[in-house]
């Protein structure tokens, strides 16, 4: 029991003594007039209500799964890097509070934007720092943009930006010369290229980005209007360097005449891959791979005096240091929770109901009002947690399927054989159509929803968008487990091997990967696994582990016939969806051939380009089909969220873009 709760109590047990030991003294010999004036017996004493204290007020300490991949913002595509630069770094404009959609000035007080919508104007803040006490400058702002444009590389998220400045389409800067997109995520072959033309591609991105330090502001023309380009500002791929910092640590130096020699910079060779100079409410303290712990400090001299939204915090943070710790192993994360060592630890579905009944206090989702209710005490309401329920997501899990896997000398472990002996699979096994269209079918989502999510998340239809957006229907069909059809489609498979046989026949092996610590994705893959076995033992999917980092290099490098990850929106539109699937991020690691990828990209360039919604939702319509036809993905559940914290916490609130935690709304006690 808590060490101030039983110092409560007891006051509370000495003054009943107290009371009672005084109490037949005064009644030794009560006359009739004053046994009737007597007051009525008093009531027992409440119990002390259960008191929250943490052992350091000061220090927020989460536990959550692996650590990131890069802390460099131009290059930085997942969540656990995106939490630290969201806290680090800042953008010209941030989410306002909880909305996905509404907006506010960040390091830029205001901006203007012209009729024809292809000219914004931003005031950049006046007396902002950087963490070195560098000052802010409109300079720093275009460097910024500008080193993400032309650092290119398809793994990361320049695409958000490359398409409003460089024009829909234009997926990496290597495509302004060779169209064909050859020279993408080439530096070889980008320093190949004719010095002028690498120049005139510089300046055509300079020209788009133009500083003024003496008026105050950054000038930005856009290829063409662009919906979604204050969102995109927002994202953490906009995020403002200190570019005399950068240099100094080995970054682009700002000239058009070295741009090659930094193209294509990956988490793996970023000189500011580790380290940071923001403007953000917290500084980078260290970083331990070792123990994967990641420490960040408050800023005291953070420039924000005036408040962003309604009763948001001004000045220095609060918490004094952030400790943010991975730990893959879920009874780890559960005794550091329990033991109050933990403010806050991520929780899979799986493992709920062990800390359910920790939760003293429980504040539910008001889909109506779109916005958490009051907090109301549970039936355990002496327990030492709070719970925030049923937000919804903007997440989804899905499992992916390479057509063309990349094999390295000597061979790959992951297609075993690398042929249809029933000992591995061809580089090329996914490429069959119908061999995708049986996967679909043997994955058993419903048992995934029940047993795993404990019904807390809802399966869409097969198009790539969630809920409410443009494209989205829910009408549209989508694959249901059905084993007969599974058999179906595989005995249609058109792969056959050298005898003849097809894959009915044959059976196959391959290895399907999850990321250490995600059980939501080891499920998931088991479930699939085993369906596949009961509609034919000889297909043979065995289900791996992998640290985040390793998993992301070999998908990037299509060495992985079968993986599961997650997307969740960079921006609440449904470019953000079909663009990375189909073109982008992952469309360009399914290694389609180039009529299909040449199809979809045609109906992605054209949904984004459409003057309307109207003309939008058409050109959604005939992608939706194309895309459940094809049958790329295994299309997996939206699930709602959890999210657990101590009692002590304050300020936290849910913003479904927020990449984790925004350290600087919360305090402790």
């Amino acid at each position: 029991m808590n060490k101030k709760i039983l110092t409560i109590l007891s006051i509370v047990l000495v003054f009943g003594m107290l009371i009672i030991s005084c109490g037949p003294k005064a009644a030794e010999a009560p006359t009739e007039a004053s046994e009737a004036e007597a007051p009525a017996a008093e009531e027992p004493a409440a119990a002390a209500p259960a008191t929250f204290a943490s052992k350091d007020p000061t220090t927020f300490n989460t536990v959550t799964i692996g650590e990131p991949d890069t802390l460099d913002p131009a290059i930085d595509y997942e969540t656990a890097g995106s939490e630290i630069l969201q806290n680090v770094y800042e953008t010209l404009v941030f989410y306002k509070k909880d909305s996905a959609t509404e907006f506010v000035p960040m390091l830029a007080s205001d901006w203007t934007v012209s009729d024809d919508g292809l000219t914004y104007t931003f005031n950049i803040r006046q007396g902002v720092t950087f963490h070195n006490g560098d000052p802010l400058t409109p300079s720093d702002v275009a460097y910024s943009l500008q080193r993400v444009l032309l650092n290119g590389n398809t793994n990361s998220p320049h695409l958000l930006l490359s398409e409003p400045f460089l024009g829909i389409g234009i997926i990496d800067v290597s495509m302004l010369i060779d169209p064909e997109g050859n020279l993408m995520d080439s530096r070889e072959g980008m320093q190949a290229v004719d010095a002028a033309q690498l120049k005139s591609v510089c300046e055509k991105v300079k020209a788009a980005v133009v500083a003024d330090d003496a008026a105050g502001t950054v000038t930005m023309t856009l290829a063409q209007p662009y919906g979604p380009f204050i969102a995109t500002l927002a994202h953490n791929i906009a995020s403002i360097v200190d570019a005399k910092w950068a240099a100094e640590q080995g970054a682009w130096d700002g000239s058009c005449d070295t741009w090659q020699d930094y193209y294509a910079t990956t988490w793996e060779n970023s000189p500011i891959a580790e380290i940071t100079n923001g403007t953000g409410p917290f500084m980078l303290e260290s970083w331990d791979h070792a123990s994967k712990t990641l420490t960040l400090t408050r800023n005291d001299n953070y420039w924000r005096s005036e408040a962003l939204w309604d009763g948001a915090q001004t000045g220095p943070a609060k918490l004094a240091r952030v400790v943010i710790q991975g730990v893959d192993e879920w009874g780890t994360r559960f005794s550091m929770l329990q033991a109050g060592d933990a403010d806050s630890a991520v929780v899979p579905i799986a493992n709920v109901s062990q800390v359910d009944p920790l939760v003293g206090e429980r504040v539910d989702y008001d889909a109506k009002a779109g916005a958490f209710g009051p907090a109301v005490a549970t039936e355990t309401a002496d327990q030492p947690l709070r719970l925030f329920y049923g937000a919804p997501g903007l997440f989804r899990g899905d499992i992916l399927m390479t057509e063309q896997v990349q094999v390295p000398e000597g061979g790959s472990p992951y297609i075993g054989s690398g042929k249809l002996d029933g000992k591995g699979i061809p580089a090329n096994f996914f490429l069959d159509e119908h061999i995708r269209k049986a996967f679909n079918y043997c994955m058993d989502w419903d048992t995934m929803i029940q047993d795993f999510y404990q019904g807390d998340a809802v399966r869409t239809s097969y198009s790539l968008v969630l809920p409410g957006e443009i494209g989205y229907n829910p009408d549209d069909p989508m694959y249901e487990y059905d084993p007969a059809k599974c058999e179906e489609e595989f005995k249609a498979a058109e792969l056959v091997n050298e005898d003849g046989k097809g894959v009915w026949d044959t059976g196959f092996y391959f290895v399907s990967v999850w990321n250490s610590g995600n059980t939501a994705r080891q499920t998931a893959l088991t479930i699939l696994s085993d369906s596949l076995k009961k509609v034919n033992p000889k297909f043979q999917m065995e289900v791996l582990s992998m640290p985040w980092a390793a998993m992301l290099h070999y998908y990037q490098a299509k060495q992985l016939p079968m993986y599961m990850i997650g997307w969740q929106e960079d921006i609440h539109d449904p470019h953000n969806w079909y663009s990375p699937y189909l073109v982008g991020t992952y469309g360009s690691n399914f290694a389609f051939p180039d009529e299909v990828a040449a199809m979809f990209t045609d109906y992605v360039n054209r949904g984004v380009a459409a003057s309307d919604a109207a003309a939008r939702e058409a050109v959604y319509k005939e992608l939706n089909q194309k895309v459940y036809d094809y049958a790329p993905i295994i299309n997996g559940p939206v699930p709602t969220n959890r999210h657990y914290e101590q009692r002590w916490v304050n300020g936290y609130y849910f913003n479904p873009l927020y990449g984790g935690f925004y350290y600087y709304e919360l305090s402790k006690n």
